[in-house]
């Protein structure tokens, strides 16, 4: 047996239990990001592994991947809230020792994924704002059972890590918007995100959360030839398909640009948000797709003229053509799951 002399100043105290929520508007994909996080996770290069914390979320993760996979078609969309846990194990890089004894070492890395997945009326307050019973000030008598509504905000406000998700299709022209727009789904959240915050004392001038904006369906056309157009791709000459990827920093030039071109212009009201509630350090883009784009049975490489995995269907609006190649749904957490680890 060995023993092993601990510096104080660099034992580990214990720490809370740090949280991820997912945060999006009706139909903008948050079901489907969670569906392909074990794919995401097996076909990273990096050595992770997720692990279910309870019985629902093994389901969960076992029953929407089987469905996209062996079904080929989209999970539907989440009714009322689903709390769901994992425990990601994996490594990092981190600078360790003390003044000139620092040197960038490999260390293990473990930390727990709660995501709320919450339908997107809730996240708009859309089962009647006057039902939303956050307190504001009243007395107890005059308070109601919290709403579902209500548990969402408080959960959203408790994490450490926020995920939100951006829909570029969905405020197009053939697309309806019975459930509102992003901007409405977003500042009904934020502002009562921010009065929680302000009054458990964490908001000073900006909300303490960290927070990755993800740009969903990066496979579909529209998504995939504005950035094409714009010079934003790349590849990562690690991927063995060689999956087009938006060049690191061009992430947030191609929010801005999709949402330009959008009817409402909503994303653009987002995005002032954002700068204005959230410190830029700790705010960063991402665009992602969670079925990843084409590969032809047989193929090695993408191709860039047959590149569509979502096709119409007689029976079904869509379904998933082909293999699903998640890309950056995994990214968006261990860069959370890191920062607000340390």
């Amino acid at each position: 047996m060995s023993s092993q002399t601990v510096v104080p100043d660099e034992a580990e105290s214990p720490r809370k239990e740090r949280k991820i929520g997912l945060w999006g508007a009706s139909g903008s994909g948050k079901t489907s990001f969670l569906a392909a996080l074990y794919v995401a996770v097996t076909e990273n290069t990096a050595d992770w592994r997720i692990i279910g914390d309870n019985r629902a979320s093994v389901d969960f993760l076992t029953e929407m991947t089987k469905s996209m996979t062996q079904h080929h078609v989209f999970p539907k969309k989440t009714e009322g809230i689903q709390k769901l846990s994992w425990t990601m194990v994996g490594q990092t890089e981190r600078i360790v020792g003390r003044r000139f004894r620092k040197k960038k070492e490999t260390v293990p890395l473990r930390f727990r994924l709660d995501l709320i997945d919450a339908q997107g009326r809730l996240l708009a307050g859309m089962d009647r704002a006057d039902d939303l019973n956050l307190d504001f000030g009243e007395t107890r008598a005059m308070k109601t059972p919290k709403t579902e509504a209500d548990q969402l905000i408080e959960e959203l406000a408790a994490c450490d890590g926020l995920v939100y998700l951006f829909d570029p299709l969905r405020e197009r022209s053939d697309r309806k918007l019975e459930d509102g727009d992003d901007f409405q789904h977003f500042q009904w959240a934020l502002q009562n995100i921010a009065h929680i915050c302000d009054k458990n004392g964490t908001f000073d001038t900006h909300l303490p959360h960290y927070l990755a904006v993800c740009i969903t369906k990066l496979d579909d056309p529209l998504v995939f030839r504005t950035a094409d157009e714009l010079g934003y791709l790349t590849a990562d000459t690690q991927d063995p398909y060689l999956f087009p990827r938006v060049v690191p920093g061009r992430t947030e030039e191609l929010y801005l640009k999709l949402g330009s071109t959008s009817p409402t212009r909503s994303a653009l009201k987002v995005h002032d948000s954002i700068r204005r509630y959230f410190h830029e350090d700790r705010v960063r883009y991402f665009a992602t797709s969670s079925i990843g784009f084409y590969v032809p049975p047989g193929a090695t490489r993408f191709r860039r003229a047959n590149f569509r995995n979502v096709v119409p269907d007689s029976e079904k609006s869509t379904v998933i053509r082909g293999d699903i190649h998640p890309i950056n749904v995994l990214e968006p957490l261990l860069w959370l799951g890191d920062v607000v680890s340390r």
